[in-house]
């Protein structure tokens, strides 16, 4: 019998090589400020509101409250699995995301196309694993990248215009015209 190396290695990759299955550390940018925070320890503290210490120090430093924080960290948003996706690859929907990849994007990779469709991955997996409903967390652990930067100068910026996204998803859930949502319109 002939043993192919090639093979071997080739099987070896596939099954030895680490994949990102969801986000593991999130890097907070503001002007020359960096910082970096594991998913876990931001879980840990929803579940428990035990902070780790360098959560503390984050909080410290930041100058937030843990109250604040927990209820901003549980805050959960019902996404419609159906009604999201099809808001999400509109035009408007593609250019909310896009808008949205300059503030949550892979850790040094600036390609707002990639942070799009990462961010409309992590949308859709996250409201399909916890019933069409989302949280930061599942969010951060639906995105399929290991490291995700977050711009906390477009993040101030851009969560007035997070509720107008969960309005505008009430509407087309909940639309009168219900030939449009369920694609049927004639026109």
């Amino acid at each position: 019998m002939n043993f192919d190396y090639k093979n071997l290695i080739v099987l070896l990759i596939i099954f030895f090589y680490p994949s990102a299955k969801s986000a593991e550390n999130i890097f907070l940018y503001k002007g020359t400020f960096s910082r970096k925070i594991k998913v876990e320890d931001l879980n840990q503290f929803k579940d428990t509101k035990k902070l780790s210490s360098k959560l503390k120090n984050l909080i410290k430093i930041t100058n937030q409250k843990e109250k604040d924080l927990h209820k901003f960290l549980s805050y959960e948003i019902e996404i419609p699995i159906k009604a999201s996706s099809k808001l999400m690859n509109s035009k408007i929907g593609t250019v909310f995301l896009s808008r949205l990849s300059s503030v949550i994007y892979p850790n040094k990779i600036l390609d707002k196309k990639l942070s799009t469709k990462a961010m409309r991955s992590a949308i859709i997996l996250g409201s399909y694993n916890n019933n069409q409903k989302i949280n930061l967390i599942d969010f951060f652990k639906a995105y399929p990248n290991k490291n995700i930067a977050l711009d906390l100068n477009a993040l101030n910026k851009t969560l007035k215009k997070v509720e107008s996204l969960k309005d505008l998803i009430d509407f087309y859930s909940n639309s009168p015209f219900k030939k449009l949502k369920d694609g049927r319109s004639s026109t």
